[in-house]
């Protein structure tokens, strides 16, 4: 696949960035993860403003205005001239600077679009379910670095992840500092409880997820009452459903959490927004939505 690297489109395998690029140094970048349908980006507008959202809270100068960038992405897009869908991986790091860690040793921002393929889900995840487990490791403390932030540092993610893998789960879920649940690692948590759709609100240390709003907005308009309120560790295990959502594959049902089943198979309210969501995507590729 092709990548973009401040204006100039390569082939992956000759695509670099310099040794002393902050993004590699610190991990002082911010990105987006986005996906296609149909051949266009999928919730461009909202993945570029979170975008914003977490460049501004680093300070992190994006080097293009917004339609510049959105016109580079199609430009991408058409040199790679996929007939599948694929993912969008959009990074802004501080650039290159000298040896110290202050941010004005960097004075120009690196522009990075990677293309990629997309996971590949089994048809059973989408059935059968995956199974999560409370992790150790938390979320990041707003005080230390602010959840709002899409950062290159996901260290404390990937630690979870490992512990995830390591006790033979699917996906790890993180608790914020006061013990709430707060999201899994590279996406939001939803139970269901009497009917009811909960999420963790934004205030509890999450990522505004795309998605996640995107989802929240379908439950209302079909009749589900879905709330925004702090999920702790006994409603956690006393939940009905429950599921994720993410940019590459929308909804994915869970049906266990720490070896404590949900049921074999998807309930009938993830069901229920999950075939909203198809509904929504199928409007997307017929330029409807």
């Amino acid at each position: 696949m092709f990548a973009y690297i401040n204006g100039r489109i390569l082939p992956e395998d000759q695509a670099f960035v310099s040794i002393n690029d902050r993004g590699w140094l610190y991990g002082d970048a911010v990105f987006e993860t986005l996906r296609t349908y149909g051949g266009r980006a999928f919730k461009l507008e909202e993945h570029l403003d979170r975008l914003e959202m977490s460049a501004g809270l680093s300070a992190i100068a994006i080097p293009l205005a917004r339609a510049a960038l959105i016109k580079e992405i199609d430009r991408l897009l058409e040199a790679e001239s996929s007939t599948q869908d694929i993912m969008i991986r959009v990074v802004v790091s501080r650039g290159v600077g000298g040896a110290g860690i202050f941010p004005t040793e960097a004075p120009d921002p690196t522009l990075v679009f990677q293309l990629r393929s997309l996971p590949g889900y089994a048809p059973e995840v989408f059935t059968k379910g995956w199974s999560l487990m409370v992790a150790e490791t938390r979320r990041n403390d707003p005080n230390a670095i602010n959840p709002l932030i899409k950062s290159g540092n996901y260290l404390n993610n990937i630690m979870a992840k490992r512990e995830a893998v390591e006790a033979g789960a699917n996906e790890a879920l993180m608790l914020n500092r006061e013990g709430l649940v707060a999201e899994s690692t590279v996406s939001n948590f939803f139970l269901v409880k009497n009917g009811n759709p909960v999420t963790p609100p934004i205030s509890d240390g999450i990522l505004p997820g795309i998605t996640r709003e995107t989802v929240i907005k379908l439950g209302n308009k079909v009749g589900l009452n879905v709330q925004e309120r702090s999920i702790d560790l006994a409603a956690l295990f006393d939940c009905d459903e429950a599921f994720l959502t993410l940019t590459s594959a929308g909804i994915i049902p869970i049906t266990k959490i720490n070896k404590q089943s949900l049921g074999t198979e998807i309930g009938p309210v993830t069901l229920r927004l999950r075939q909203a969501y198809i509904e929504h995507v199928d409007d997307f590729i017929r330029g409807e939505e």
